[in-house]
């Protein structure tokens, strides 16, 4: 994570997994994508444009849905802020399959306030030789609210896939995004996947760099669980609140409050550079015990920036 160490982020008392590493942001985007594996861009499958109308009522202004991705209606959840709708993007294809190259697409205009996520968690298929790309980019205008929180990716066995998700917002925004990942055999041999590469950019609407946290991970380092490296975890996620900086106190506190310190999930927050937000990493030995916990983040991050808990939705 940009300009932070890890033992930093981490407030659980053992030690970090050596995996989990901080770096200062790479000078441009040429090494960012090298460095990642990032492929080039990918004309987006589903690209959305959320509005603002004159009583603060979201709507989607444009929207373009192709194959595999399939966009539900727009659902108004009790509980939530007037007018933000919550919006359910499955896939038709039924995952992520072997040269697949997706792509997300995401601006929230100005005053905008939106819940989006994944139907149900989002399987990596098997692969023989090649690898899939799935890329996210989401924009956030002064005065939004957005909430990007899809379910974890399940990477089955033999599994390769480079994942991206790019933040852009303006400072007068508010942005949840997160992004993890759960192993799965689907033969019960308990076979890993073969790697994945993964990147969160947090930027600034003109593109300046505010945050980076990258990681590539093979499915062998995993489930050798590692004293130091991965021990027994085998369950990742990343979850960032973007937020203007007097609130990033208050949320920095109410995550490390909720955030669980058991032997089944090690997880910690610390602030972005510059004061913009703040960072929550979660490492579970399941998929129960990863979801907990960034439902905890998610719930905590509501209370401090919106003042209630949210309405769990149904999946």
């Amino acid at each position: 994570m940009a300009g932070e160490r890890a033992t930093e982020l981490l407030s659980h008392p053992r030690a970090a997994p050596a995996w989990v590493r901080a770096s200062q942001p790479p000078s441009s985007t040429a090494q960012v994508a090298t460095s990642a594996g990032s492929s080039a861009a990918i004309a987006p499958q589903l690209d959305l444009v959320l509005t603002a109308d004159r009583r603060g009522h979201t709507y989607l202004s444009r929207q373009r849905v192709g194959y595999p991705f399939h966009l539900g209606r727009s659902l108004y959840v009790p509980g939530d802020p007037p007018g933000m709708p919550t919006l359910y993007v499955q896939s038709c294809s039924g995952g992520i399959f072997e040269e697949d190259r997706l792509a997300w697409r995401v601006v929230a205009s100005e005053g905008a306030r939106a819940h989006l996520t994944s139907a149900a968690s989002t399987i990596v298929h098997t692969m023989e030789a090649g690898h899939a790309v799935q890329q996210v980019e989401l924009e956030a205008h002064a005065g939004t609210y957005l909430e990007y929180l899809p379910d974890p990716m399940i990477l089955f066995r033999d599994a390769r896939v480079t994942s991206s998700v790019r933040l852009r917002a303006h400072s007068q925004a508010v942005a949840l995004v997160s992004d993890a990942l759960v192993t799965h055999d689907p033969l019960g041999a308990d076979q890993a996947f073969d790697w994945i590469s993964a990147e969160m950019r947090v930027e600034d609407l003109d593109g300046t760099l505010l945050a980076c946290d990258r990681f590539r991970l093979t499915g062998t380092a995993l489930s050798q669980a590692v004293p130091g490296v991965t021990n027994a975890f085998r369950c990742l996620g990343g979850f960032v609140a973007l937020c203007p900086g007097s609130t990033v106190p208050d949320l920095v506190d109410a995550l490390r409050t909720v955030l669980p310190a058991t032997e089944e999930v090690y997880a910690g927050a610390s602030r972005l550079p510059s004061g913009r937000g703040v960072w929550v990493r979660v490492l579970g030995r399941d998929a129960a015990g990863l979801r907990w916990a960034l439902r905890s983040a998610w719930y905590a991050a509501r209370r401090v920036l919106v003042g209630a808990e949210p309405t769990p939705r149904r999946k």
